[in-house]
């Protein structure tokens, strides 16, 4: 019987096929070049950075008391300089400068400008402070920037320059021009046969606003001292050619003067009478026009102008009639007529134009003066359409007691308002009316209130015709639109039993008297005296309405000062002449009330309150 073996016993096992032997992967670091070069770097990058740092440390250091590298002060630099150094150069610099009185020299003379009596003040000291403080802050990178900007590109910081005394330097400038200015001489022409020709000459003077400007450079450091006076040349303002210019318009104006004609009349500009016009001595200041233009004297033509006009002009004249105001009778007549007259007026701009186109072109010698024309507002054809046909309102004022002076400017003021016309729904104006016055216009001194006093003055009286006028307008029933009374009660309105309160005062420009035309025909005021009295109609259509006028009411008097005397030299000597009667002061009133069938057209209260016043006695003073 045969054994069996066990499976997996290692004495049974087969012996196991060999392995081939294969060769074992081997991995290599492929080496890199320049072995150590990194170190290299990072040691050579530490060791600048230290040395920079270490630099900039020591930099620092150096520096913190004195000034970064490129730091101005007035243009100079400050590289490492301590602030008491610098300030000390620049001031003792500038402090020499000052004290040194400065040579200035102009063709062979010289001349000195004592620098510190004006007392000039350089602010060194400041500048000098903020100028450290660049770079010297408390921020590390503020200063690192203006280090470098410094470093890179300078800094500078000016000096600036007052004077405690600019009024002597000022003299001193003053003293030199008066010995070097040279005014520049024109060219003349001599009104002779040959109109001779002088020539110009140019003239001299210190150029003030350059000179100001050396000095300031001189002392705040920027420049050196000046060495010559600096000067600039004055053209005259009429040279050679202009002279020659001039000459040919006088002679051929001698054989061919400008008419200037105006209907019938003719005015001549001949040789002498443009001689006058020309500016032959002109100012420094270059014409601004060309040509013979610009040889004209502006003034003198404007005045020979004016003359031209004075005999051209004439305002336009409305149509006035007068009524006989003997009657009060319904038919009226008219006593006197003065037709309407055109209005006429010069040119007076354009006049100078063709004046100065004439003297530009030898052919022109006529010229027609351009004349504008108004027409009248009131023409003849419609005095007859006017609706003038009833008297509407009197106006009545007594004057007795007056000055003659006074009774000529009254009569003056009332010739004014005679036969005036205000058309439907116009405005009348005393001041506009009766114009001016003054001695010009004719009248005379009277007494008048001014600034508190009886004085002599033009016009004195007017206002006799105003309150005459402001009493027709009460009665006649028209709105007025502007009135004044009297600062104290005037005697003269008070006469002929009148009450206060029923004046009116005029002084032009500012107080006027005014009302309204709101009737639908014209108005027609005349004016006239009868002894002393004087007289202020109004004329038109009535249209119904009625005009009640109370009773003046006075309250609140006070008595008069003292008497006051005031000598008078136009009086003999011992003669006492009283002009102002003691007044009380009061407020006065009184009410108005027009009506017009079941209408109330007005309803007003009119007030005015009086101060005190005294007497007033004029002392004759002359011999």
């Amino acid at each position: 019987m045969s054994k069996k073996i066990p499976k997996n016993t290692s004495a049974a096992a087969k012996p196991a096929p060999k392995k081939k032997n294969l060769p074992t992967p081997q991995v290599t670091t492929p080496k890199r070049p320049f072995p150590g070069l990194k170190r290299t770097i990072i040691f050579a990058a530490s060791f600048i950075f230290t040395f920079l740092f270490l630099s900039y440390i020591g930099f620092l250091l150096y520096y913190q008391d004195r000034f970064f590298p490129g730091v101005m002060v007035g243009g100079y630099r400050m590289d490492g300089r301590s602030p008491v150094l610098a300030q000390k150069q620049l001031s003792g610099s500038a402090q020499s400068r000052i004290n040194t009185p400065l040579n200035l020299n102009f063709m062979e003379n010289s001349y000195q400008i004592d620098l510190a009596a004006a007392e000039p003040k350089v602010n060194i000291d400041q500048q000098i402070t903020q100028a450290f403080l660049i770079g010297h802050s408390s921020s590390f990178w503020q200063n690192f920037l203006q280090q470098a900007e410094a470093l890179t590109g300078g800094d500078n910081l000016p000096l600036t320059l007052t004077f405690a005394n600019p009024d002597a330097l000022s003299a001193q400038i003053s003293r030199l021009k008066q010995s070097v200015d040279k005014n520049p001489v024109n060219s003349q022409i001599a009104l002779d046969n040959q109109f001779s020709i002088s020539p110009p000459q140019d003239g001299i003077e210190i150029d003030e606003p350059l000179l100001r400007e050396q000095l300031v450079a001189y002392l705040t450091l920027q420049s050196g001292a000046p060495v010559s006076l600096p000067i600039k040349t004055i053209t005259p303002a009429f040279g050679t050619k202009d002279a020659q210019q001039a000459r040919q318009a006088l002679e051929r104006i001698k054989s061919s003067p400008i008419r200037l004609h105006f209907g019938a009349d003719m005015w001549t500009i001949d040789q002498p009478t443009l001689y006058t016009l020309l500016n032959l001595n002109p100012g420094q200041a270059a014409p601004e026009a060309d040509g013979i233009a610009s040889l004209l004297d502006n003034s003198k033509l404007t005045l020979f102008i004016e003359e031209l006009a004075s005999k051209v002009d004439q305002p336009s004249q409305n149509a006035r009639f007068v009524i006989n105001t003997s009657s009060r009778s319904a038919a009226l007549r008219v006593e006197q007529f003065q037709p309407a007259q055109q209005g006429q007026a010069l040119d007076r701009t354009k006049t100078a134009e063709l004046i100065i186109q004439a003297l530009s072109h030898p052919t022109i010698s006529d010229m027609d003066l351009p004349v504008t024309t108004t027409k009248p507002q009131i023409t003849n054809e419609q005095v007859n359409n006017l609706g003038i046909n009833q008297l509407l309102a009197e106006g009545m004022s007594n004057f007795a007691g007056s000055i003659e002076n006074r009774i000529f400017n009254i009569g003056l003021a009332a010739s004014k308002l005679h036969g005036i016309l205000i058309a439907p729904g116009a405005t009348f104006s005393f001041n506009n009316t009766v114009g001016e016055i003054s001695a010009v216009t004719g009248y005379k001194q009277a007494y008048v209130i001014k600034s508190g006093r009886t004085v002599l003055d033009d016009g004195g009286g007017v206002c006799q015709v105003s309150t005459t006028l402001f009493r027709a307008i009460l009665k006649a029933g028209l709105p007025i639109t502007e009135r004044t009374g009297h600062a104290y009660r005037v005697g003269y309105y008070e006469q002929g039993g009148f009450p206060p309160g029923l004046d009116a005062t005029v002084f032009a420009p500012s107080v006027d008297l005014k009302f309204k035309n709101d009737t639908p025909a014209y108005l027609l005021l005349q004016s006239y005296i009868v002894g002393k009295n004087l007289y202020i109609d109004i004329y038109g259509t009535s249209d119904g309405r009625l005009s009640k006028i109370s009773t003046p009411k006075v309250t609140d008097q006070t008595p008069p000062p003292p008497d006051l005397r005031q000598d008078d030299p136009t009086l003999p000597r011992g003669t006492v002449k009283q002009v102002d009667w003691a007044a009380w002061g009061a407020n006065v009133s009184f009410t108005r009330t027009v009506t017009k069938g079941d209408q109330t057209l007005i309803s007003e209260t009119w007030r005015t309150s009086y101060r005190p016043w005294q007497a007033v006695y004029m002392v004759g003073t002359k011999d």
